[in-house]
């Protein structure tokens, strides 16, 4: 990707409206700390014009620079709207696919961590209540999970919108067109990739499917679970295993139990 360059004006409007002279002030001060890489200071003397739209840009390319993604994309999106030049909605949009693409990237590499914590977790220490704060925490990691997932195909997809718009401005942006190729790839291979995990779910269901005893055996652990009644709760899945082997896939609800049952005893 082509590095974020700010956009300025070709000389300082001395005779312009206040307003304008603010937005060249913005505008000049602000590039300067974006030269030397103090974003954070950049950004805050960009801000200064919320009204002009190349200030709100380079406030956009100023967050980029600082990851944070959510914002530059509504900066850019802002900008957009404020300024319309056709030289401009080319780098606006370019800008906008590219801070999708960088989001999605983002919050794959952060699955890629989240993946290896969840697997380091291990319950059955023997100490009670570190069991059920493994549990609490491995389930809020799968929700972060579930999350990313929902991030990463959501800014592929705008990825692939916003370079498809920059190419439909400016046919020879080669950069747009290498990331509209790279969101494009990405996105292709995790359809595949789910489609792959979806297969073998279904194959797995398949073989581990729930009988109509093992269901009423849940609904009826449940129902004693909102009772607090964890012991009996935990005698009835452990009972119905023995009767019905499809109950097998509730081993770690039932490993739960016991732990929140102990958990309950202990205090």
């Amino acid at each position: 990707m082509r590095r974020l360059a700010c956009i300025l004006t070709v000389a300082l409007a001395a005779c312009g409206s206040p307003q304008e002279q603010l937005a060249e002030r913005a505008l000049r001060s602000g590039a300067e700390a974006y030269d030397a890489g103090d974003f954070a200071r950049a950004d805050s003397l960009f801000a200064l014009a919320p009204f002009d739209g190349r200030a709100v840009f380079n406030s956009g390319n100023s967050a980029f620079e600082l990851l944070r993604w959510s914002d530059a994309i509504l900066r850019y999106r802002d900008a957009a709207q404020l300024d319309s030049t056709r030289d401009r909605q080319a780098s606006f949009l370019f800008n906008l696919g590219a801070a999708h693409l960088a989001e999605a990237r983002d919050a794959d590499t952060s699955m890629f961590r989240l993946r290896r914590e969840l697997g380091g977790l291990r319950i059955g220490s023997g100490d009670i209540a570190q069991d059920v704060s493994t549990y609490v925490l491995r389930d809020s990691l799968r929700k972060e999970l579930a999350r990313l997932e929902s991030v990463i195909d959501s800014s592929y997809l705008a990825a692939i919108n916003w370079n498809k718009s920059a190419l439909r401005v400016d046919q020879k942006d080669d950069d747009a067109r290498l990331n509209l190729v790279i969101a494009q790839r990405a996105l292709a291979a995790r359809q595949r990739a789910k489609d792959a995990r979806d297969n073998r779910d279904k194959d797995k269901e398949k073989d581990m499917a729930l009988s109509a005893r093992a269901r009423l055996i849940i609904e009826q652990a449940d129902s004693l679970v909102e009772q607090y009644r964890f012991a009996p709760a935990l005698d009835l899945m452990q009972k119905g295993l023995r009767e019905d082997p499809s109950l097998k896939q509730k081993e770690e609800y039932m490993k739960k139990l016991e732990t929140v049952m102990k958990a309950a005893n202990a205090s």
